[in-house]
């Protein structure tokens, strides 16, 4: 089993485990399939050392083809950042972009540039953020870097989505239609 060198999600998220992960991972118990069924920012998943059978999943679809199309299509992804600035005009003008005007790779480079700038990693009432005190997350020059660690962590594992569940619905119907899952580790995060 490979090792990842993934040292924090690949987008932040509003109640992301990635302070605690020190204080996490050590209270995992061995396990060869591990499914986080709430994933976000998938901090946990990006940590801890790959499982034989992985995985992902979230109710939010922009989430879920972020890592479809980092995991299956890094290098057009990439491609979308070339020119791009972090700017306050071009973090408005993506909001305004409605997301179903943009194939799933313009989608999936929108929804990232707006969770690396947006303040505190919001997804909903986004405002473009300004770092005062440590460095912008969102870093051109470590892109490729940055995402090839995920892309590499994202190959193995499967992601699913959450279809026609409520928003606050309580219930989990997880993986309809999927084989069962040899020793399950779920992994639910309350948010």
């Amino acid at each position: 089993m490979r090792e990842y060198n993934v040292s924090s999600p690949m987008i932040p998220w509003v109640g992301g485990k990635r302070r605690l992960i020190k204080q996490i991972l050590p209270h995992f118990p061995a396990h060869q399939c591990y499914v986080e069924p709430f994933c976000g920012g998938a901090a946990l998943f990006f940590s801890k050392s790959p499982s034989k059978e992985e995985v992902r999943n979230d109710i939010n679809g922009e989430l879920m083809n972020l890592y479809r199309v980092v995991k299956v299509h890094l290098e057009e992804f990439m491609r979308q950042f070339k020119w791009a600035l972090s700017s306050r005009q071009l973090f408005e003008w993506h909001q305004q972009t409605p997301p179903h005007t943009l194939s799933d790779i313009q989608r999936a480079a929108r929804f990232y540039y707006l969770q690396q700038l947006a303040f505190g990693g919001r997804v909903r009432g986004q405002s473009f953020g300004t770092a005062t005190t440590s460095p912008r997350r969102f870093n051109l020059l470590r892109l490729e870097e940055q995402l090839s660690q995920a892309h590499l962590r994202l190959s193995d594992a499967t992601s699913e989505v959450f279809a026609g569940l409520p928003q606050k619905s309580l219930t989990l119907n997880y993986c309809v239609g999927r084989q069962p899952l040899p020793e399950p580790d779920f992994r639910a995060h309350p948010r």
